[in-house]
């Protein structure tokens, strides 16, 4: 089975198909920490009939996810931190402690 995925196995067809998504998303979540930013910009562009001037914002802010956990894999690396990105369980209390590190450093100027 997946890693990580805990699904008990299926009694049938359909159950299996629920299974195989529901373990789909769970691996894209851990592998992807953007996830959300990247379902944002496909609908954003499905919703404006793909005309990418409506979506700027949201392709920045997929493209500063992206580079933030890319920063963060590589700190990581450099630490010896296994996983070079951190489990989806842990990814909002490191955000939410980059977000604090940077207010302190913007009211400390």
């Amino acid at each position: 089975m997946f890693s990580g995925v805990n699904i008990k196995p299926s009694a049938n067809e359909s159950e299996r198909q629920t299974n195989i998504r529901k373990a789909s998303v769970l691996k894209h979540e851990e592998k992807n920490p953007c996830i959300k930013e990247h379902e944002q910009s496909y609908k954003c562009l499905d919703e404006n009939n793909y005309n990418r001037d409506f979506c700027a914002g949201y392709f920045e802010n997929y493209k500063l996810c992206k580079e933030f956990w890319s920063n963060l894999r590589v700190e990581r690396r450099r630490q010896g931190i296994e996983p070079n990105l951190p489990p989806p369980e842990e990814r909002e209390r490191i955000k939410k402690e980059y977000l604090e590190e940077i207010k302190a450093k913007r009211q400390a100027k």
